[in-house]
């Protein structure tokens, strides 16, 4: 009787070890994940920002530019220079509703 009982706690503990690892691995998100930019653009963006985040040269090793990466209210994203006259004014805009460009 006692084997028996060993025996199913042993085999639960596996089962449990088994699935234990899967754990808060899938995330699902709402935003489109953003691209590694290639190009950048100076021009300005007249849609609504929802998102953005910063790739600084070493992010991606395969496309070493300095960009912002803007994802719209229509899921369309925008790789923008740094250095475009309009950005800083952006990113206040965006700061006081709480969209904080993150590091990539």
């Amino acid at each position: 009787m006692a084997f028996s009982i060993r025996f199913g706690l042993l085999c639960m503990c596996s089962i449990m070890l088994l699935f234990l690892p899967a754990q808060g691995r899938f995330q699902r998100t709402k935003r489109a994940l953003p691209v590694c930019c290639t190009s950048t653009s100076k021009a300005h963006i007249n849609s609504a920002v929802i998102s953005c985040v910063h790739q600084s040269i070493d992010t991606f090793s395969h496309c070493p530019i300095d960009a912002y990466i803007f994802t719209t209210d229509q899921n369309k994203q925008y790789c923008v220079d740094p250095t475009a006259d309009w950005l800083q004014r952006r990113l206040d805009r965006l700061r006081k509703r709480g969209i904080i460009c993150n590091n990539l």
